[in-house]
């Protein structure tokens, strides 16, 4: 739509490159055994990469970055040839010393602590790696299943121990990018319940410690954990496994997020680009919700200055087709005809389950889904009833359609556009569903056809409970 999506391995010239407006940059990198080739130095912002500045390969494999310009602090890589390196950039002006055989093993570091933490961090994880990789290729050849368990606790034992000496890293690193790297790493959205036969209330409490503290250690404030390749993992993470998957608690999550970054305006900048297009078009249904949130209450209520004007008018003219279909929603009120001139409405039609669905006799896909919705109806057995809306003007089309198909459920057409339902329910293509409850709620959307038996018929067991 109106977002435009970064290119990979772009130079930038917006705020989301790596420059800041300060002292210069000089980083000195002596690379033994990389053949003759331009290397380019880059930072990671999200899960994408841009490109900041490029050295040629000088005599005895030395290569030089420099600039007038501040690099903001995060994880970079190097990228050249043979050659694929991350790197921390925090002090702004050192030096690097190793081989192209063995990054890590062999670097020396000159003028950067965080190199030095961070060599140390990737030399455990490397030697952890390895361990792990030795005794699981000996699976393979393991012929008794004590053998294997062995192995299994032996691996146990090794990620313990691999953890604990990443927490003595981290805590060694004080207060430094790099320690909140390692923090960024360790997050996990595993959460299992501590102790027996604990109560409703008890079991929200131990969730609820659990959500509120995932990112106690993490301070958003800081200017480099934009700039890694894990950042928004743990942001998906967050949303998609710590926080229980409905709507509402999405927004409490959404704005727990956006408020903690509020003073980091890159951050808070990123944050919320990136969750009003994760919820743009999300694959659960109700969670268009969360874009409606994320668009009245930030994007037109001035929370996001760097929205034109242009984005602001397209964005308030495409809220107008989400904001009255929600799930949750009364369903707006539709008037229309029937195959005989009939004025009816929706609100008159009284059936516990209604399967609201529109659709043009001349759409190709509606051919094709609507035969399916009609055994699907049959199949219910009078557990809902079909109105079907027609959103085509030609009455006699309309009318072959329904004979042809043997539609006997109820038919309906607003052709003299007496209702708003193109917009109110958000119909810009055919075939649409919409289901409602006796109250004329809408409690699902947007699904296949296919899926209407298996919804109805879990919405009528629950009702029977």
């Amino acid at each position: 739509m109106w977002i435009k999506k970064c290119l990979f391995f772009s130079f930038v010239l917006i705020s989301l490159n790596g420059f800041g407006q300060t002292e210069g940059y000089r980083i000195e990198v002596v690379m033994e055994g990389l053949e003759d080739t331009v290397v380019y130095l880059g930072n990671h912002f999200g899960p994408k990469k841009y490109l900041q500045d490029t050295a040629k390969l000088g005599a005895g494999g030395r290569l030089v970055f420099e600039g007038d310009r501040r690099l903001k602090t995060g994880m970079y890589f190097l990228y050249g040839g043979a050659l694929y390196m991350d790197l921390i950039i925090d002090e702004q002006q050192f030096k690097l010393s190793t081989k192209r055989t063995d990054l890590y093993g062999s670097m020396i570091v000159e003028d950067s602590p965080s190199n030095v933490q961070f060599r140390d961090f990737q030399e455990l994880m490397i030697a952890h790696q390895q361990n792990v990789r030795d005794l699981t290729q000996r699976l393979d050849s393991t012929s008794t299943k004590k053998d294997s368990v062995t192995i299994f606790d032996r691996v146990q034992e090794l990620n313990d121990l691999n953890l604990a000496s990443r927490d003595s890293l981290q805590e060694q690193c004080g207060d430094s990018f790099v320690a909140e790297l390692i923090e960024l790493m360790g997050l996990r959205a595993d959460f299992a319940f501590e102790g027996d036969s604990l109560t409703v209330e008890e079991k929200q409490e131990q969730y609820n410690a659990f959500k509120n503290d995932y990112f106690k250690n993490i301070d958003f404030n800081s200017e480099g954990l934009v700039r890694t390749p894990i950042f928004e993992s743990k942001i998906n993470e967050y949303l998609d496994k710590v926080t229980i998957q409905n709507p509402d608690s999405v927004i409490h999550s959404v704005d727990f997020l956006l408020s903690s970054s509020q003073d980091n305006e890159e951050l808070y900048r990123y944050l919320l680009v990136t969750l009003f297009q994760k919820y743009q078009n999300h694959k659960i249904m109700g969670m268009d919700k969360v874009f409606v949130y994320l668009s009245d209450e930030y994007y037109l209520k001035g929370k996001a200055p760097w929205a034109d004007e242009a984005m602001i008018t397209e964005l308030k003219k495409e809220m107008v087709f989400h904001r009255d279909n929600q799930i949750g929603n009364i369903a707006p009120q539709i008037y229309f005809q029937d195959t005989s001139g009939v004025a009816s409405s929706l609100y008159s039609i009284k059936d516990d389950y209604i399967i609201l669905y529109f659709y043009s006799p001349t759409c190709g896909h509606c051919k094709k889904k609507t035969p399916v919705l009609k055994e699907v109806y049959d199949q219910l057995d009078g557990k809902a009833e079909v109105v079907a809306v027609c959103t085509d003007t030609d009455a006699e089309k309309w009318k072959e359609f329904i004979q042809e198909l043997d539609l006997n459920w109820l038919n309906y057409a607003d052709m003299g556009y007496k209702s708003n339902f193109r917009v109110e329910y958000n119909v810009r293509s055919t075939p649409m569903l919409y289901i409602l409850d006796k109250d004329k709620r809408i409690i699902a959307k947007k699904l296949d056809v296919e899926q209407v038996k298996g919804f109805v018929e879990e919405q009528v067991r629950r009702a029977l409970q």
